[in-house]
């Protein structure tokens, strides 16, 4: 109970320190530098304006005594920088990056107004910098590395990989990257601010937690502007795991009408056949889309919208062993009627391939097939000088089958992950400003094995398996043994049990409130977040026959049988309750850093970060639990 009460004051303590919870750098950057005049001395009382090349919004600061000026909150884009300033020359820098998540230090030198009646200077690609300010291990990569590099499937988890410490470890998918060894359930994916998990993965397009999916659309690159990846010791303002702190970025309207199409497409026409195929598979792969952006209101409110689609028919040549037709003709009555479901009629014969006669060793030319969809809507409102207002919302909506045996039995997934956000920025004065924002996160997945109705017995219910590997005369690609094919529909619902499916409709509602204050050599952030998790489930379960070898199974003797009952069926462990279940947690995140600059050139940062998860539990107290007295 003590400890509870500590963890509350500790909490109210944080997110008291401000009327509303903080602001954090997650999908923003900042320009920071000194005034000097042209003998190098510091120049207080300088009025700098600042104005975004793309939208025309501007904001001004005032130099403090020891010449610095701050512009925190801003936008990734490129920036103009203009002095002023009684008795001098006005000072422009014109297209300045700012990048997520970037500190971008630009010192300006203004000159007497008697020597020059102004001076313009352009920044250049060339001005890349270091980040002296922060001890923050990470990689931006910026527009034009998303636009240009070569990425196949155009799939943004492979851009992680531009970051120190990431590690692929399998296909370059959004489960395979870790950052510095730690795991892939570890990395925070954030658009916008806003968590963009998978929720009960924290790789999005995973299939409840388990089955990889072929899905690349779950972030679109035509929605992506830049992206950050911070790897290693990030302030703290980043959170809800210790693994890569991934920020994403997306497109927004400006003063000017931008739009972009696309096709890039892969046929089997222009492959070479594969040594061990006895025919080119086929191929058809098109990923299209295409993009605008513009005004609705000269500097004021302004739209972005894009659309991705992904089409894919491939062939896969699945080589596996079966019971021969000697074998069926020993087998038990019982096992005679359910025999034909470990081979699919379109199955080929590998003639003289199996030295067991016990074994026929089969090939079939199945047909994957991908088709995923993917939208985004972005618009921004520039209420006033002080006011600003965007709204994003993007959904995509895929569904794919794949073969998985020579038994015919295939895996279908549908994935519908959406992500929104609202968010209202408030600059209270120069040196304060407050962000409200309200987000969205939905990954809708559905994982379901089918297998084909065989002698009248429909057999997505159940899975055979006897284990036995068919030694071969020399299959080019498959070693001395083919292994042998698994009959039924069943699917992987976790470590422990297979099942027909497990749909999953986890959501997560944000609420975050920003606000930074900037107070001499002080560059002071507090932030917090409460997140409610919300998930529907249930779980399909089947019956799982396991036999030690090919004869066990003949004579139908299992050396295991496992019953997977539904989720949603009536459980005498809770009064019969029945229905999908409905798990809800809380998260409830605060914290508080300073950014101090000691010196022009030593900064030091401190803070303290807090996050409670409360305990996962079911909302309608329908969780089942065994009692052994009953």
């Amino acid at each position: 109970m003590r400890e509870e009460l500590y963890r509350t004051a500790l909490l109210a303590l944080i997110l008291g320190m401000v009327t509303a919870t903080a602001y954090g750098q997650v999908d923003q950057g900042r320009i920071e530098g000194v005034v000097k005049d042209a003998t190098g001395a510091l120049v207080p009382g300088v009025t700098i304006k600042i104005t975004n090349e793309r939208t025309g919004e501007t904001r001004t600061a005032l130099t403090a005594e020891q010449g610095l000026y701050l512009f925190n909150g801003l936008k990734p884009a490129e920036y103009d920088l203009e002095t002023s300033l009684n008795g001098f020359a006005p000072t422009t820098l014109k297209n300045v990056p700012v990048l997520v998540g970037q500190t971008r230090t630009q010192d300006l030198t203004i000159s007497p107004s008697a020597a020059a009646q102004s001076v313009s200077v352009e920044a250049t690609v060339e001005d890349t910098q270091i980040n002296m300010s922060s001890a923050s291990l990470g990689a931006s990569v910026v527009q034009r590395e998303v636009e240009q590099l070569p990425i196949n499937g155009r799939n943004i988890s492979q851009l992680y990989l531009q970051a120190p410490g990431a590690q692929n470890t399998g296909a370059g998918t959004y489960g395979d990257i870790r950052f510095n060894g730690r795991a892939v359930e570890q990395n925070a994916i954030r658009y916008d601010g806003i968590e963009s998990t998978g929720i009960i993965d924290a790789a999005p397009g995973v299939v409840g937690g388990e089955l990889s999916s072929p899905f690349r659309l779950q972030s679109s690159l035509e929605n992506v502007q830049e992206f950050r990846v911070e790897a290693n010791n990030y302030p703290a303002e980043f959170g809800t795991g210790d693994g890569g702190q991934i920020s994403v970025i997306t497109k927004s309207g400006g003063n000017q009408l931008h739009g972009s199409l696309f096709e890039y497409l892969r046929n089997d026409k222009l492959d070479a056949r594969n040594t061990f195929d006895l025919t080119r598979p086929s191929l058809r792969m098109n990923q299209f889309g295409g993009s605008v952006g513009g005004p609705i209101m000269k500097d004021r409110l302004f739209f972005f919208g894009s659309y991705e689609g992904y089409r894919l028919r491939s062939g896969i040549n699945l080589i596996e062993a079966v019971p021969s037709a000697l074998a069926k003709s020993n087998a038990v009555p019982a096992v005679q009627s359910i025999i034909d479901a470990f081979r699919d009629p379109r199955a080929v014969l590998l003639p003289g391939t199996s030295t067991d006669p016990n074994f026929d060793i089969v090939q079939l030319l199945a047909r994957n097939r991908v088709d995923e969809n993917s939208m985004g809507l972005r618009l921004d409102y520039r209420a006033n000088s002080t006011n600003t207002v965007y709204m994003r919302f993007f959904r995509d909506q895929a569904r794919s089958v794949q073969p998985q045996s020579v038994s015919g039995r295939v895996l279908q997934i549908r994935t519908t992950p959406q992500n929104g956000v609202l968010s209202w920025q408030k600059i209270v004065s120069p040196t304060m400003i407050n962000e409200a924002k309200f987000g969205f996160n939905e990954a809708l997945t559905r994982g379901q094995g089918v297998a084909p109705v065989v002698n009248g017995i429909d057999t997505s219910g159940i899975a055979i398996n006897f284990g036995s590997a068919a030694p071969n005369s020399g299959i080019p690609g498959q070693g001395s043994s083919t292994g042998s094919a698994v009959a039924g529909g069943l699917v992987r619902l976790n470590s422990q049990a297979n099942g027909r499916g497990a749909p999953y409709t986890p959501w997560s509602l944000s609420y975050i409130d920003n606000f930074s204050w900037v107070r001499g050599r002080h560059n002071m952030k507090f932030g917090g977040e409460i997140r409610e998790v919300r998930m529907y489930t249930d779980r399909n379960g089947g019956i799982t026959y396991t036999y030690s070898n090919l004869q066990s199974f003949l004579t139908n003797t299992a050396s295991n049988i496992r019953y997977t009952a539904d989720l949603s069926d009536p459980s005498v462990f809770n009064n019969g309750a029945t229905g999908q279940r409905k798990a809800q947690q809380n998260y409830y995140i605060g914290y508080a850093q300073d950014e101090w600059k000691l010196r022009s050139n030593l900064t030091m940062n401190y803070g303290l970060r807090y996050e409670y998860y409360s305990p996962l539990m079911e909302a309608n107290n329908l969780t089942v639990q065994f009692d052994p007295t009953t």
